[in-house]
């Protein structure tokens, strides 16, 4: 977790996501669950790139809209390990260049960072996933996937009243990941290539609800030797401090007042607003982060506007965050 000055912002790029919590719901076999669990544990050592120390990863992305209209973009990734690494995004009017460097950072942007932009990073260099204990395995099927042998693991989850029937399938001979089924997302990781002891996916597709909405290609090479330090040169004309969060306590909300009701029954409509939590623990530049009501959309963002949070504390200061807010409109 890092903390930058002026102001401070504390941020987190999580390379595993975490399936569904759930209620418990029928019993499993332990036999099989341990298989499972054994399944994706290989799937994150054989990709995570944690095992390389200095690489180069460059990525170019296409995201459609639901019209079918695509805008295409760049990432390009420079990293030395704990010494630091250089980021650069295009997409679009949108450009960033990030540059951490021990304990210095320089960072440059045309704007927030667009919710697009952190789709895609939830997707390089490739998807990973851990089970909740609260997931039920029902089995694991030998079979292929995009022409090639594949261990296929079937699983449910409860949310509430929703109940998903999901699916991963790993590739028989190196143990990675190439099919994500969970809920209305689908994520193919095909085209796999050897990087130091690493697989990664050189070609991802991301679809919800059947509707292709990011393709990715990418490529990822090991660095020998040292970074050329020319890397590492500050895109913007200072450095700032970074400032390690030893002590961190999240924010707390205090005051998330919900929508009124509708008079269309009882279900619940949740959309998804990414947002800032300032230092005096009000919300900032509001973004849509998933919806599948537009006409809410902006309801929603002047919701999260009100709501009041005790801010993000960071080495005993308060500092500023973003974080994913969900809008419950009932009845509408």
């Amino acid at each position: 977790m890092l903390a930058v000055s002026g102001p401070r912002v504390c941020a987190v790029t999580p390379l595993l996501m975490l399936l569904c919590v759930g209620t418990t719901m029928h019993a499993e076999d332990v036999k099989v669950r341990e298989q499972a669990v054994q399944l994706l544990e290989i799937a994150n050592a054989v990709s995570l790139p944690g095992a390389l120390h200095s690489y180069k990863q460059a990525v170019t992305f296409r995201y459609y809209e639901p019209d079918g209209t695509a805008k295409a973009g760049t990432y390009t990734r420079y990293s030395a390990g704990a010494a630091g690494y250089r980021e650069e995004i295009t997409f679009g009017a949108f450009h960033s260049a990030t540059v951490i460097s021990g304990d210095k950072i320089s960072d440059t942007r045309t704007d927030n960072e667009l919710p697009e932009i952190r789709a895609l990073r939830n997707e390089i260099p490739v998807h990973l996933a851990r089970f909740d204990e609260k997931d039920t395995i029902r089995s694991i099927e030998e079979t292929s996937v995009a022409g090639r042998a594949a261990r296929c693991i079937h699983f449910d989850t409860q949310f509430g009243a929703t109940h998903q029937v999901n699916q991963l399938c790993f590739d028989s001979s190196n143990g990675a990941i190439v099919l994500w089924i969970v809920g209305d997302e689908r994520i193919e990781s095909t085209d796999y290539f050897k990087v130091g002891a690493l697989w990664e996916p050189g070609h991802i597709r991301r679809y919800e609800n059947g509707v292709l909405r990011m393709e990715i290609e990418q490529q990822l090479e090991a660095i020998e030797g040292t970074v050329d330090p020319k890397v590492f040169a500050p895109p913007s004309s200072k450095w700032n401090q970074l400032f390690p969060c030893k002590n961190p306590r999240r924010a707390i909300a205090l005051s998330t007042p919900m929508p009124p009701p509708g008079k269309a029954g009882t279900d619940i409509v949740d959309v998804v607003v990414h947002a800032w939590i300032w230092e005096d623990g009000s919300v900032k530049l509001p973004q849509i982060e998933s919806s599948n009501r537009p006409d809410l959309n902006e309801e929603a963002m002047q919701t999260v506007l009100s709501w009041k949070f005790l801010p993000l504390m960071c080495n005993d200061r308060v500092a500023t965050t973003t974080g994913d807010l969900v809008v419950h409109f009932q009845g509408r």
